[in-house]
């Protein structure tokens, strides 16, 4: 009994250490959602473990009618949607976790497999013959030491084209040593731990073959399996003494050389696991009848084909029964009672011994009508001790239920919860469905247009107002198909897509930078080129841009840098720096779009910009007296903050009218220049140079 209490409390010590891993910052009365949400990945699963279940169910009928090839192949299947169950929850397990941290998702899926691999690998928990890691605890143990290893250490993503790639590789590779290293020292550890509890049972010299040693192994059973551990597994050694001894008993009783035992293999099979370990049949059975939770309803209705055989993987991490201290209650007594039972009733002689081992995938009452000599006896033994175990189980699940129903209406009320990872994880498949269709179509086309090499380089002019010499041009990247047809910037989407926009930056960079080799720019003429925020935020882009520049041999006042107002709302200190270190270079720095977003004064005050460009909206809406006075202030902002003041858009002589009167100090629009390839822009520069 002393054991009995001790292996509670450790139990109890794991759920602590467990859930205050889970415990949320900002949601005290959620402590246990992670948890569940991690347990309910498993139903994400239940394709595998509902094909694993039509398997065997062919593979017993096509038996039957001794159709054997085939039903040898059935279980074969059967015994690989068995083996890679764990292997696959491993790896959705990494998946959820992963979002918790920095880390990229398939790095932690990476992770956590090795861990698993080698925990399984040291415990000699590969099943063969596929040598997968067949145990679900370790799959979920080993995402959670992962998830608690990236949690501490946080690496970048290995880019290519970053800089600091050659850093970035030694110090994933420095971190993957280091985490290997761990995880082989760990699972060594877990080896020893492992050995000396089989050896503390072991010396126990418990036979589960008498009543009291009977009901110590079966409470040993039930608290491993409460933990996610297969006890049979664990305890395999003392299960093969059972059914040695068991055979022996029923050849000796056959021979009419002894009286058969009351407890043996067949005892155990036949009434101890009905519906899988804790008798779950008693659990399905009580949420069908008395459940109110339509999700727990559906789950035990897409339990219930594996459940007829004993296979109760759902149920454990479905509702969850793993480390869920209502629930394990009647896990672990529901078995002991079901022990007293059927001792006490072949006691009694209220019915026959068993007489047969049967396979423990037998579907229950057909059972132990099987074990007891094809005797209705056992099957009405089993039903009574099924009905006895739905009313065990009820209390013990309503207060699980009403907890449940509990956190259901808080997170209905407090929109600010995380909602439950079954329903958050069902809608992700179905958006990160379509998401990776349309990645994808966009990669496809990318490869082909880059493969194409059509990327092209247009440039529109904009002139001063005062000095007809002082020009410059902005470069807009646009591409030209196989048949010459010049296509519009649509593609920039698919770049933004697929989170390539630095991608793109630096080869228009480069084609920029191409061109103006063959360009003759003098002192006050320069060339504008737009950035994205996604560059602007990497913390190498000043120092590429520059670098490039000197491989160019491009004079970097000639340069230009527009971006957006939205790149303001970043790392403040992090843009600050970059800016004025392009600034120190002698490049101008330009905002885009000023006007319709986020800018205003202070922003211009805070940052080195030494343009402002007005979008063309503002420009639409200066139709109306109020409008042509908010575009007569905004420009106003510019020369205030000493900023050169551009309008964009313009497109008619009424327009041009109007902005000149708005101290803007360069125009840019078509009634100027609509975009050109580089020969006409060569073309116009040489145009103003001869003036």
């Amino acid at each position: 009994m002393k054991i009995v209490l001790n292996l509670n409390n450790f139990i109890h010590q794991i759920y602590s250490g467990v859930m205050s891993l889970f415990k949320r910052k900002n949601s005290p009365s959620s402590s246990h959602s992670y948890i569940y949400d991690l347990s309910a990945i498993a139903l994400l699963l239940l394709p595998l473990t509902l094909s694993n279940a039509t398997a065997v169910l062919l593979g017993h009928t096509f038996n039957f009618f001794e159709f054997k090839e085939t039903s040898s192949f059935l279980f074969h299947l059967s015994n690989f949607l068995i083996n890679i169950y764990p292997l696959s929850f491993c790896v959705i397990a990494g998946y959820y976790l992963s979002h918790k941290t920095g880390f990229n998702s398939a790095t932690f899926i990476i992770y956590s497999l090795v861990l698993f691999y080698l925990l399984s690998l040291e415990n000699g928990s590969l099943a063969a013959p596929f040598y997968f890691p067949n145990n679900p605890l370790l799959a979920l143990l080993s995402a959670l030491i992962t998830f608690m290893y990236c949690t501490r250490f946080n690496l970048q993503q290995l880019k290519p084209q970053a800089l600091d790639f050659s850093s970035r590789l030694f110090k994933h590779l420095f971190h993957f040593f280091t985490f290997i290293s761990a995880a082989f020292l760990l699972s060594k550890l877990m080896v020893k731990v492992i050995n000396n509890v089989t050896t503390l049972i072991g010396n126990m010299n418990v036979d589960p073959l008498t009543f009291s040693g009977g009901l110590l192994y079966q409470t040993i059973l039930g608290l491993l399996g409460s933990i996610g551990i297969n006890g049979h597994n664990l305890l395999f050694a003392i299960k093969q003494t059972i059914y040695s001894e068991t055979q022996q008993n029923m050849a000796d009783w056959a021979a009419g050389e002894a009286t058969l035992n009351i407890i043996n293999q067949g005892f155990y099979d036949a009434f101890m696991s009905m519906g899988g370990s804790g008798n779950s049949i008693s659990l399905l059975l009580c949420i069908l009848l008395f459940s109110k939770e339509k999700n727990h309803i559906m789950l035990a209705l897409a339990a219930l084909p594996l459940v007829m055989f004993n296979i109760n993987e759902v149920l454990l991490l479905g509702l969850p029964i793993i480390f869920n201290p209502l629930l394990i209650v009647p896990f672990i007594t529901l078995p002991l009672i079901s022990f007293l039972i059927t001792y006490l009733a072949i006691y009694s002689g209220a019915i026959s011994p068993v007489i047969n081992i049967v396979n423990w995938m037998t579907p229950p009452l057909f059972s132990g009508y099987v074990a007891m000599g094809e005797n209705i006896e056992g099957s009405i033994l089993q039903l009574i001790i099924i009905v006895i175990g739905i009313f065990v189980y009820r209390p013990f699940y309503l207060a699980f239920s009403g907890k449940y129903a509990l956190k259901k209406r808080a997170s209905l009320t407090d929109r600010s919860m995380e909602q439950s990872i079954f329903r958050s994880l069902l809608d992700n498949v179905g958006i990160s469905a379509a998401t990776s269709l349309e990645r994808s179509s966009a990669k496809k086309r990318l490869l082909k247009m880059l493969h194409d090499d059509g990327f092209v380089m247009h440039y529109q002019l904009l002139k001063s107002v005062t000095d007809k010499r002082a020009i410059s041009f902005e470069a807009l990247l646009r591409y030209q198909d196989r048949e010459g047809k010049l296509c519009p910037p649509t593609f920039v989407s698919d770049f933004q897509l697929l989170n390539m926009m630095p991608t793109l930056d630096k080869l228009v960079i480069d084609k920029v930078l191409i061109d103006m080799q063959k360009m003759d720019l003098q002192k006050e003429q320069r060339i504008a080129i737009n950035i994205s925020v996604a560059s602007i935020e990497e913390h190498d882009f000043a120092q590429h841009f520059i670098n490039r520049l000197k491989f160019f041999s491009i004079p970097a006042h000639w340069l230009e840098i527009e971006i957006t107002e939205e790149a303001i709302l970043s790392n403040h200190h992090h843009l600050l720096r970059t800016l004025e270190l392009l600034k120190s270079h002698g490049i101008k720095i330009a905002m885009d779009d000023f006007g319709t977003g986020y800018a205003s004064f202070p922003h211009l005050s805070k940052y080195p910009f030494d343009k402002i460009k007005l979008d063309r909206s503002l420009l639409l809406d200066a139709t109306t007296v109020k409008g042509k006075q908010l575009y007569q202030l905004i420009a106003q902002m510019g020369e205030i903050a000493n900023c050169e003041v551009v309008a964009e858009g313009v497109e008619t002589e009424e327009e041009f009218n109007f902005v000149t009167t708005c101290c803007v100090d360069r125009i840019q629009g078509f009634l100027i220049s609509r975009p050109q390839p580089l020969s006409e822009a060569l073309k116009q520069l040489r145009e103003v140079n001869q003036r």
